[in-house]
């Protein structure tokens, strides 16, 4: 029987996908590679692994009704999960749709902004899709630094090739992160045949070690005001500002998350507001000052034009 999984409307379950299933045209601009492997849409389908603490499961997502009366239903494999397993798959899920967002709030915000207002209504029902954790966030995160997309997407794919967890499904193999505690075991040079350079190894294994050993808390960091959160995160080697500030928005759901360091949302920032050139990262953040706590979705609403261009 299938998984019912609350999330609150608005949704566009199958626009929302699209950041993670259909990379832009203009990828060679963005900083980052929202595609992967472990992400797969299937038709009308959303596949991902899920980490459980006993095996990896993989859930099948599907929007069973509108934008405005959503009804998320998700299938698993296997089938016989326990009522604690369940429990868990459903909470997973729920993160990963960002099921508790109101959107109706940012969009309150944003008809004070005749641009956000304008990508409010073309993009009506669009979540951030995150990832099932803050360790995939990081790791995915820190893998594609100054790579271009399509290398980091075949880069990232052969991680979860070579180190990740795997789930049968029909005729095929549904690949996963991998676990923390197994990256964590690894040295420098096991990374080196991926392409992964020895000292960005280092970082991947650091974030998994933390994470394995419970030095990186991602309960802990949502009890943390926004800026101590990016704070802690930075204390990790290879995590800048704006890693910190995505994986936060990504990886933790911190709707207030703003990126403003990445290139590419200045450049269309620049674009949309009819700025001359770039916008600054100090131009966005006092720009958008009044949007809080919603300052990560504004920058999420303008990063998805690239996705409509």
């Amino acid at each position: 029987m299938p998984l019912r999984v609350a999330v609150e409307p608005p949704f566009d379950f199958e626009l929302s996908l699209r950041f993670v299933c259909e990379p832009p045209r203009a990828a060679a601009h963005l900083m980052t590679a929202p595609a992967s492997a472990a992400d797969v849409c299937c038709g009308r389908e959303y596949r991902r692994v899920l980490a459980l603490p006993l095996r990896p499961v993989l859930a099948l997502i599907r929007n069973q009704g509108t934008v405005d009366r959503p009804r998320i239903e998700a299938r698993t494999v296997p089938r016989d999960l326990s009522a604690t397993e369940r429990q868990e798959v459903g909470r997973q899920v729920r993160h990963i749709l960002s099921g508790e967002v109101r959107l109706a709030e940012f969009y309150g915000l944003a008809a004070r902004d005749p641009v956000l207002q304008r990508l409010a209504e073309r993009f009506h029902g669009l979540k951030v899709i995150r990832t099932p954790s803050l360790y995939e966030c990081l790791v995915g995160t820190v893998l594609e630094q100054q790579l271009n997309f399509h290398f980091a997407s075949t880069v990232k794919r052969r991680l979860l090739e070579k180190f990740g967890v795997r789930v049968a499904y029909g005729e095929r193999e549904h690949l996963g992160f991998p676990r923390p505690e197994d990256l964590a075991k690894l040295h420098s040079g096991d990374l080196r045949p991926l392409q992964i350079s020895e000292r960005k190894a280092s970082y991947l294994i650091g974030i998994a070690a933390a994470t394995a050993g419970g030095s990186l808390n991602e309960s802990r960091l949502r009890e943390l005001p926004l800026a101590a959160a990016a704070e802690r995160l930075q204390v990790l080697r290879g995590v800048g500002r704006w890693t910190a500030e995505y994986a936060l928005l990504r990886g933790v759901g911190h709707g207030d998350a703003l990126p403003a360091d990445d290139v590419g949302l200045q450049k269309t920032v620049g674009e949309l507001y009819d700025l001359r050139g770039y916008a600054s990262a100090l131009a966005i953040r006092r720009r958008w000052r009044a949007l809080a706590p919603w300052r990560g979705y504004a920058a999420f609403y303008c990063w998805f034009t690239q996705w409509q261009s």
